[in-house]
């Protein structure tokens, strides 16, 4: 795994496992609320539906992660992966046997199935690891967000529906950004430097009027490198002309 969410905690990780493995059981405090969700969401994925903590899937998770912080070593990959596998096959293990407890399919008659030997895509873990960096990112957003009044459904009503307004109105974003006079300006003061903006760049005072928070929410993830969410707003390259 190479995402950015893949490698988040990784050297984090390491040092609780090690720890947990010479004996110091307490270790895995230290990670768990920040393993939880992923034990949640493998869980979820596997279920095809929403798993709560309150969930029995929920407990197998966790039994789970104290049987990876046993066994788990770094030359095996990665971690999330191990993890997710485990997580995802010891599930799978219990429904098992709720339904042999009902009746036993021919198909897994002499069959002697291995845990770690449910197949999944390559990627399988990997997805939901960037799926939880996406939704830590825009949590961070939208709170960021909320120092300036502004809301996820105010964005959706005033970003620029026409081509040229939004690559005028990111490139106003991407000025900002780019300057730390004009980006501490917006941070201070909860407010574009519209001033310096129209006098010494020539922006329309009419661009900044009606697209003041599309802007805004453009220096943010500008400014703060939402990796996920910068797709959603990357000023393109070259023009200048934004008037």
């Amino acid at each position: 795994m190479s995402s950015p969410g893949a490698k988040l905690l990784d050297s984090k990780i390491i040092e609780a496992v090690t720890r947990y493995q010479d004996g110091e059981k307490s270790a895995i405090d230290d990670i768990y609320g920040n393993l939880l969700p992923f034990c949640l969401r493998v869980a979820s994925k596997t279920e095809n539906r929403y798993i709560t903590i309150q969930d029995e899937e929920s407990s197998i998770a966790q039994i789970a992660l104290l049987e990876v912080f046993e066994k788990y070593q770094p030359d095996r990959g990665s971690f999330y992966a191990f993890l997710g596998q485990v997580i995802r096959n010891r599930i799978i293990d219990y429904k098992r046997k709720e339904n042999r407890s009902r009746t036993i399919p021919f198909s897994d008659l002499g069959e002697n199935r291995d845990s770690y030997t449910e197949p999944v895509a390559e990627d399988y873990f990997e997805k939901i690891l960037d799926d939880l960096a996406r939704q830590q990112e825009i949590e961070k957003l939208r709170n960021m967000l909320g120092e300036y009044q502004i809301s996820f459904e105010d964005l959706y009503k005033v970003s620029p529906k026409q081509l040229g307004a939004r690559e005028k109105a990111m490139r106003v974003a991407r000025i900002i950004a780019e300057s730390i006079e004009l980006s501490e300006h917006l941070f201070a003061k909860k407010s574009l430097p519209a001033r310096v903006l129209e006098e010494k760049f020539a922006v329309n005072h009419k661009l900044l009027d009606r697209y003041r928070k599309y802007i805004i929410a453009g220096v943010l993830i500008l400014k703060y490198e939402f990796s996920y969410l910068k797709s959603y707003v990357l000023p393109l390259a070259g023009g200048d002309d934004i008037d």
